[in-house]
């Protein structure tokens, strides 16, 4: 037996091995996971072609930012896992529209209540029965954890981990639409209305999550903020101004004014505090960042 005879069984195992590697590493499924990471988002896997965990992993609770973890990951499970991520401390959460049926169907819903909107400019992905994920950036002065979740027949708010594409469902796949998840747009007002009023167990509105909408903020500007309420008050309506593309002196001095009109204003210092963090979260989010 020659010594190239010898090396062939090698040779061809090698290639084996960097045929397997190359199908690896081009998955979309991995590419997709690795995009999602350098955007700063939680990632974990979950069973081929379902939405439900891998036996003796813990789902969402696995979910990391850390690339090597994530390949691990693969590597135990499969390239072709499907891909989630968690939406707590991402500042996403995403309306999911179901088009099951008839009786739930999430656009004939907001149609019921008057509201007819667009997602053509939107981030918002297609699932595997039809419905549509569409994911937006919360305010600043929103707390995604205390937002209501079920909004109507076909519709609901989710605040805690999603699946996202290409992840395939049943043999058909969940198809992406528009920008990166880090340029989704702020969620709109009526979807803050609908989502802010928190009921108790017995279906009765209760109180307001601490955020304010479009009518209250320019009723602060008339009537100044309201004792109890300043700090949030002077948080939402500096956020607000500056997310509309008001002037940032112009927005500090409506700001200012709209205090030293209050019944009780805060100190200056206190205002110029809130306004200048409102500013630089507001600089950070035009620049894609959290």
């Amino acid at each position: 037996m020659s010594e190239d005879t010898k090396k062939a069984p090698e040779q061809k195992f090698g290639d084996q091995v960097q045929e397997a590697t190359n199908k690896f590493i081009n998955s979309n499924y991995i590419i997709k996971s690795h995009e999602l990471i350098e955007q700063g988002y939680k990632v974990y896997l979950l069973s081929q072609g379902t939405n439900t965990p891998y036996k003796g992993s813990r789902g969402h609770l696995d979910a990391t930012k850390d690339v090597k973890v994530l390949t691990d990951m693969f590597l135990k499970y499969g390239a072709n896992s499907n891909v989630a991520i968690t939406l707590r401390d991402s500042k996403l959460v995403v309306l999911d529209i179901d088009r099951h049926t008839p009786d739930k169907n999430g656009l004939q819903t907001l149609k019921q209540l008057g509201i007819t909107p667009n997602f053509d400019d939107e981030v918002f992905e297609t699932s595997p029965r039809n419905g549509i994920h569409v994911f937006y950036r919360v305010p600043d002065d929103l707390y995604a954890t205390k937002l209501k979740r079920n909004i109507g027949a076909g519709l609901e708010l989710v605040t805690d981990k999603i699946t996202v594409a290409p992840s395939v469902k049943g043999g058909v796949a969940y198809k992406h639409f528009g920008k990166s998840f880090n340029e989704a747009n702020l969620m709109p007002d009526w979807l803050i209305e609908l989502v802010s009023n928190v009921a108790t167990s017995g279906n009765t509105q209760t109180k307001r999550v601490p955020r304010y909408s479009t009518q209250e903020r320019w009723e602060m500007v008339l009537n100044g903020f309201v004792q109890g309420q300043r700090n949030n008050m002077c948080v939402s309506l500096s956020g607000y101004l500056l997310r509309i593309n008001v002037d940032p002196n112009t927005a500090y001095a409506i700001v200012k004014k709209v205090n030293a009109n209050s019944d009780v204003p805060l100190a200056d210092k206190e205002v110029e505090t809130i306004y200048r963090s409102a500013y630089q979260k507001e600089k950070q989010r035009r620049l894609g960042g959290r």
